[in-house]
């Protein structure tokens, strides 16, 4: 199928939105989170964007939750029914238990094939990693299915069976990163690269000429993976030695298998004087910071980095993943991941520098977004893919 549509390619310019062609093209985007997280958060932004080339968009989610409703209230076209799968066994055994998913998969594939098949869509894409059962049961029905693979995939058996099916069976692999290609790559074969994205905010925010105190933010979800106990840990460190700052944490303890973790880590950081705001408006809080931190242990190309660097704010990471590859020489500080002593070095060094220098920064960083990560950028990449999904699906077929 010819979707008779095109992005203008010239040097150093942002993907011209237009459609050459008419009608719509029916895409299924499939997710797996019960709340508007990253990987769901990457795609909806885009969604309006990617109509202008001329896709129209039905949505398979989780139900009931909180993503589901969200979507619904929207008066997008969305179902869903409880998931069954998983793929841990710490996230199977979370309720309704290993034995009642078992007995629901049937139910639910079931499910999931005749909204394949009411929909009539010309293309699923499966939003991660995580919705590899939809994308194989999609692609099973004839439908050309692209994974959309927003994590780091684990280097062990199961990353690596998990990694042979998608090459295997679907029709594209996506990554967000160059780090995740590569743990994505199978047999000489990489995935096509479509980078995570962020809005731009007209105006950078303010860098106060004397911060008192020095105000650092991060946001990410209260997590292990996402490095929550080296952030708690750093700014402890800086609040016990007397300095002059104020540390909030943005994001909620939403993840059931590290729960328990999470409360007690934020019942830590309100003994130290660290604010903890479960949900908010990114952007306005990033106007009352000096500075963003994001240590993580793994992430492909985290969103809320993008979002402190768009809007221009000194940003310090962890060098891991898909963080040193958005942090470029002079758009920001990058630390040893699991290291909350040079975590609070670095934040220590931001708040000695003058204003001009800190500007520097965030001017650098701000750059490093609007010359290549922006929205129109993503959803220009995306809709490449989605076209080169359609045309390997009846080349599989044959």
């Amino acid at each position: 199928m010819e979707a008779g549509f095109r992005v203008d390619r010239l040097a150093g310019a942002r993907p011209a939105l237009a459609s050459a062609g008419e009608g719509q093209v029916r895409a299924v985007v499939c997710l797996h989170e019960r709340h508007l997280g990253g990987a769901t958060r990457s795609v909806e932004r885009i969604i309006p964007l990617l109509e202008e080339f001329g896709w129209e968009f039905s949505f398979w989610a989780p139900r009931p939750s909180s993503l589901f409703d969200e979507l619904a209230e929207r008066g997008w076209d969305v179902d869903g029914a409880p998931r069954a799968f998983e793929y841990s066994l710490r996230a199977l055994q979370l309720p309704p238990g290993i034995r009642r998913r078992a007995l629901g998969a049937p139910a639910y594939v079931r499910r999931f094939r005749a909204f394949l098949a009411k929909r009539r869509p010309e293309l699923v894409h499966a939003n991660s990693i995580l919705t590899l059962a939809e994308a194989l049961i999609a692609r099973r029905d004839g439908i050309p299915t692209m994974l959309h693979v927003h994590e780091m995939l684990p280097l062990d058996l199961r990353g690596r069976a998990l990694r042979r099916a998608a090459w295997r069976r679907l029709d594209q692999v996506v990554a967000v990163s160059d780090a995740s290609a590569e743990r994505l790559a199978w047999r000489g074969r990489r995935p096509r690269i479509v980078h995570e994205a962020a809005p731009v905010p007209s105006e950078p925010v303010e860098i106060r000429r004397e911060p008192r105190p020095f105000t650092v933010g991060t946001v990410a979800v209260v997590s292990t993976r996402k490095g929550s106990d080296v952030f708690v840990d750093a700014a402890s460190r800086l609040l016990e030695g007397g300095g002059n700052y104020r540390f909030e944490m943005v994001g909620d303890a939403h993840e059931l298998i590290e729960r328990d973790w999470a409360l007690e880590l934020l019942r830590t950081a309100r003994s130290h004087g660290i604010e903890h705001v479960p949900s908010a408006d990114v952007f306005a809080r990033l106007r009352e910071w000096d500075a963003f931190v994001l240590p993580s242990r793994s992430d492909p190309f985290p969103i809320s980095m993008l979002e402190a660097m768009a809007s221009g704010l000194p940003v310090v990471g962890s060098r891991r993943d898909g963080i040193a590859e958005q942090i470029a020489q002079g758009t920001g500080l990058l630390v040893e991941a699991e290291d909350p002593g040079a975590l609070a070095d670095a934040i220590a060094w931001c708040a000695r520098q003058p204003a001009t220098t800190r500007a520097q920064l965030g001017t650098a960083a701000r750059r490093r977004v609007t010359e290549g990560l922006t929205l129109e950028h993503q959803a220009g990449r995306l809709h490449e893919a989605y076209e080169a999904t359609l045309a390997a699906g009846p080349a599989r077929a044959a």
